[in-house]
């Protein structure tokens, strides 16, 4: 896709703490995107989805990738299912992408490893999920202050919920 005059965001943060944009004279944005799910027997499945950014912002003679934009992104599950059961572990990278025009200062890349239990009965399904198994420390976002500090939102370490669901 070819753009003229994006909004796009610029890596800072108003007074009121919300994302600022600025509109760039011209960005393009390809790539590709893969969803690919395998049934290797009647119990075991792998899903995967995976996709593949190349964008650019060009502005007079310069040339830079948007922010917040990683260039890939793979999301891979394996399940286990018999009858009501059902078990499941997933890992997720993440490319690292840039928090300023300049491109000089990024979120890194990284992985993390998630898994899933669930059991139905009847109309109920109820389920356990844990997030960051290995208790990753990771950032997914950030900014670049005022003075030029970079300051980035760790995400959550190692954490699970419950679920309780009602089909009717």
């Amino acid at each position: 896709m070819n753009f003229k005059n994006e909004i796009v965001l610029n890596g800072q943060l108003g007074p009121n703490g919300l994302a600022l944009t600025n509109e760039v004279d011209r960005s393009y944005r390809t790539g590709a995107e893969l969803s690919v799910n395998y049934k290797i027997d009647d119990h075991i499945h792998l899903i995967n989805n995976s996709s593949y950014n190349y964008s650019r912002i060009k502005e007079q003679t310069e040339s830079f990738a948007p922010i917040l934009t990683p260039p890939v992104i793979i999301n891979q599950e394996v399940t286990y299912n018999r009858k009501a059961f059902l078990i499941g572990v997933s890992a997720r990278f993440q490319g690292r992408s840039f928090i300023n025009f300049a491109n000089t200062a990024q979120v890194n890349q990284y992985v993390t490893l998630n898994a899933r239990v669930q059991y139905d009965i009847k109309h109920f399904q109820f389920g356990i999920f844990v997030n960051n198994i290995t208790n990753t420390k990771y950032f997914n976002n950030g900014y670049v202050d005022t003075d030029g500090t970079k300051k980035y939102f760790v995400q959550s370490p190692a954490n699970f919920y419950t679920s309780v669901k009602y089909t009717f």
